[in-house]
């Protein structure tokens, strides 16, 4: 049967798997108490092994959130999680094209019990926003949960991007094109890289203790901003790139820090005594 998805004040999820199986991990994953998992799925064009995926979390506690495409999408059930594409804004969708995606799978899918998550725009920038505005002018039907990514540029947790004046501001500015829509940040990270990836992540290496202490801030502020959900990126180091070290397991297979972060936050959710800075 599906995963339960129990009403909480802040869904503290990971990021999992990019077209391969999860089955391994749904007891790791449970263990460091992820009740939550998104799983990208838009390139998986075998209709069987795609079936597989899917099994691997349905039948598990773990609630699922896919990310799909138009191909994908029909292979969703009733009360499961599905966000249209993943940062369309940088992946060759203008916002009139992805907006015309979105009103030809949205009608069909919402029908069928679906929920189905717009946007995922790959920041809280400047550039993300218009992007977002610019499709939400031509969704039909509107859409009822968004999804956003935030990554910082070269600060911690709380420097704002260009042109705010704090994160704060970044939401409001949010909350003014997607009004009451219920909102879901699917990623948000802090890597331990030496140097740059590809000359596009910021340039500061951060500490795991570091890390720990941004990733809580993140869940906490997220839930502050009344946020369904927050999803970590991501659950592995890269093991193709040395660069990229925003896995919350390290490629020999032990778990940072950061993969405990959610313990604590989770437990002082509605508390004000907890400080983000």
């Amino acid at each position: 049967m599906p995963a339960s998805r129990t009403a909480s004040p802040l869904r503290c999820g990971i990021n999992a798997g990019f077209g391969e199986p999860l089955a391994h991990e749904v007891a790791g994953l449970r263990e460091h108490r992820y009740t939550t998992v998104r799983q990208d799925l838009q390139f998986v064009s075998n209709p069987t092994t795609l079936t597989m995926l899917l099994r691997d979390l349905r039948f598990s506690d773990i609630c699922p959130l896919w990310i799909m495409r138009e191909p994908q999408i029909s292979f969703a059930q009733a009360d499961e999680l599905v966000e249209l594409c993943n940062e369309p804004n940088l992946n060759g969708y203008t916002p009139e094209q992805y907006a015309a995606l979105w009103n030809r799978v949205a009608p069909a899918t919402l029908a069928r019990g679906v929920t189905l998550f717009a946007g995922s725009i790959s920041n809280l920038d400047r550039a993300g926003l218009d992007w977002l505005k610019r499709a939400w002018r031509c969704f039909s039907p509107t859409p009822t949960h968004v999804s956003v990514h935030r990554y910082p540029e070269n600060g911690g947790f709380s420097e704002p991007h260009k042109g705010f004046k704090n994160r704060e501001q970044e939401v409001d500015a949010l909350r003014q094109i997607i009004g009451s829509a219920t909102l879901s940040v699917t990623e948000f990270g802090y890597h331990t890289a030496r140097r740059t990836w590809r000359g596009f992540w910021p340039l500061r290496p951060w500490t795991d203790e570091q890390v720990m202490s941004f990733s809580m801030q993140e869940w906490q502020f997220w839930s502050d901003m009344k946020a369904e959900s927050a999803y970590i990126y991501q659950l592995n180091d890269s093991p193709t790139n040395r660069e990229e070290r925003y896995g919350v397991r390290r490629l020999e297979g032990t778990w940072k820090p950061v993969s405990k972060a959610h313990y604590y936050v989770s437990s002082s959710l509605s508390s004000s005594a907890f400080q983000y800075k």
